[in-house]
């Protein structure tokens, strides 16, 4: 009732102002207003799960290094950021990371090494349980298999940060996993124990030292973000206010778009292609910029009994895809082709087997088998698992309906309509797939404790790096492996390759990542799509790319036309 009556509201706004456009952008000459359809989990860089919420985080808090993606070659670099050089040894076994001198929190103390360090124990910390915490694991471990904090970063002075790993480390890998551990400021957090902070996380004060600050935050309802004026991290940011509004339904977001009533329509799924069309013709205000082979969607097939896990952590097979057989005959019996030609269109998704994008055209194995849409073939597959029609022509087996809810996020039209062609498809083959729909935060709590069987979902998964964190036998430190997939010879082969290697060595182990994956199904991986977002033109400066939609926000600004 409640989200009913807040769409109706939002429609109704919508129909009122819809002539006020240029009125409400000369209202706010200074401001920009984003539409995204659910609020952000957390702004706390130890808590944040969604990548939305990470990307802002970068606007708020420090980060080593700011990565760059070159489209051209394929290949990411890093420029100076809170660190302004730093250097590896030729073993690959520490860096030394020297930080800008200049650089000062918001209350205008300034940016420390220590506060690296003392962040780095508590991403670490158990009861914080940041999704980000096995990337501390690059770190020397003590022989209880902890982080060896004592021997693994020392802070020779209030700027130098060295880091000691337990391995040889490739640079590349090392810079995307400690750039992304953000810190917070130890002076605030100190007094703050570690067991509280996820169960305060709404009322921890939100300071960094980047290009922006949080000026407000009314839940559910919006996020403002107000220009830091003392920020070096590049610089303050070149419009004095971003607000990202809360909209959960895409119609409205779009006629607010349309209408000028907000500058930007990003995030789940962005504009559909379909709608893209039309605007280019009729809303030649709005500027379409795609972003491609950064996301892709997935139906995450849990393969474990999740109530014996939260019950008592035990690991039982999933009754229905614990088995391969099944998880692959669910591929097979998606029509993934139609849900591209009937929402996106062909020449705005890539069909894929595994989370691996389309972009790392060098590492693509091409030999992997297509599972093409092919219900014979499922059947042929569940039939072997044991399923075989029911007298009400439900597959079952050993009395044992096959029946369950596929979950997904509302407010995001692409996933709803590949979840009704995916339940289409599953009802022809005999099995009972029941649609629910939760908001997005509800959504990501519910996947974290394993209580879908199946549900819809994507990543944001566009670096290698990403990749390597994605997976795990320990899923219970590997928040982004939803599935709770376990593979000791993927686990293997992840650790190889987050080392220094030969480019034929790392080209062999990439294909093998690839053909397990392929092989298990532990999702059914169904595409990565271009993401269309909306800007008005009145934005100036917006660069986007396969790393991140607000990678440039702080040259964001108002154009005087």
């Amino acid at each position: 009732m409640r989200k009913s009556l807040f769409a109706i509201t939002a429609l109704l706004l919508v129909t009122l102002f819809a002539g006020c456009g240029q009125k409400s952008q000369k209202s706010r000459p200074d401001t920009i207003v984003i539409a995204v359809n659910a609020d952000f989990d957390h702004l706390n860089p130890l808590l944040i799960q969604m990548s939305l919420a990470r990307e802002v985080c970068t606007m708020i808090y420090p980060s080593l290094v700011r990565p760059s993606f070159d489209e051209k070659s394929g290949a990411i670099s890093y420029q100076p950021n809170a660190a302004e050089s730093w250097e590896f040894t030729p073993d690959g076994r520490s860096v030394t990371f020297h930080l800008k001198r200049d650089a000062v929190w918001e209350d205008g103390k300034p940016l420390t090494s220590k506060d690296f360090s003392f962040s780095y124990r508590l991403y670490a910390d158990p009861a914080v349980a940041s999704s980000r915490q096995d990337y501390l694991n690059d770190l020397l471990l003590k022989p209880d298999g902890s982080v060896d904090f004592d021997h693994a970063v020392e802070t020779p002075d209030s700027k130098t940060l060295v880091l000691h790993f337990n391995k040889p480390m490739s640079e590349s890998i090392a810079l995307d996993h400690f750039n992304d551990l953000m810190p917070v400021a130890e002076h605030i957090f100190r007094p703050i124990p570690a067991a509280e902070i996820r169960q305060r996380a709404a009322t921890l004060p939100v300071m960094g030292t980047g290009p922006f600050r949080l000026k407000e935050w009314q839940r559910q309802s919006k996020v403002t973000l107000a220009s830091s004026p003392t920020s070096v991290l590049p610089h303050p940011a070149a419009t004095p206010s971003v607000t990202f509004m809360v909209v959960p339904e895409y119609t409205t977001r779009l006629a607010m778009l349309k209408s000028g009533q907000i500058d930007a329509l990003i995030s789940a799924g962005g504009i559909n292609p379909k709608d893209a069309a039309e605007m280019a013709k009729s809303n030649p205000d709005i500027a379409i910029i795609p972003v491609a082979d950064r996301y892709f969607d997935s139906v995450v097939w849990l393969n474990i009994d999740g109530e014996a896990w939260r019950n008592g952590k035990k690991i039982a097979p999933n009754r229905l895809f614990g088995d391969r057989r099944v998880r692959q005959a669910m591929t097979l019996a998606i029509d993934r082709q139609a849900i591209i030609d009937g929402f996106m269109g062909p020449e705005h998704a890539t069909i894929v087997n595994t989370t691996l994008s389309p972009a790392y055209t060098s590492i693509i194995d091409q030999s992997l088998p297509a599972y093409a849409f092919d219900p014979d073939k499922a059947l042929a597959l569940l039939k072997e698992a044991g399923w075989t029609p029911g007298p009400d022509g439900i597959l079952q087996k050993n009395g044992l309906r096959f029946s369950f809810e596929l979950a997904a996020p509302t407010g995001n039209p692409r996933r709803n309509y590949a979840a009704t062609i995916i339940q289409q498809n599953l009802r022809e083959i005999g099995i009972d797939c029941k649609l629910k729909f939760d908001e997005a935060l509800m959504f990501n709590k519910n996947q974290n404790e394993y209580r879908y069987d199946a549900a819809l979902s994507g990543l944001a998964a566009e670096t290698l790096p990403f990749q390597l964190v994605i997976w795990g036998s320990d899923f219970e430190k590997k928040p982004f492996n939803s599935s709770a997939f376990q593979n000791a010879r993927l686990d293997k082969v992840v650790s190889q390759l987050t080392g220094p290697l030969p480019k034929t060595e790392q080209l062999k182990l990439w294909k093998e990542y690839q053909q397990i994956l392929a092989n298990e199904q532990p999702r059914t991986f169904l595409y990565y799509y271009d993401e269309l977002e909306g800007f008005n033109k009145r934005v100036e400066n917006v660069r986007l790319s396969l790393l991140a939609t607000l990678g440039n926000m702080y040259d964001w600004k108002v154009g005087k036309n």
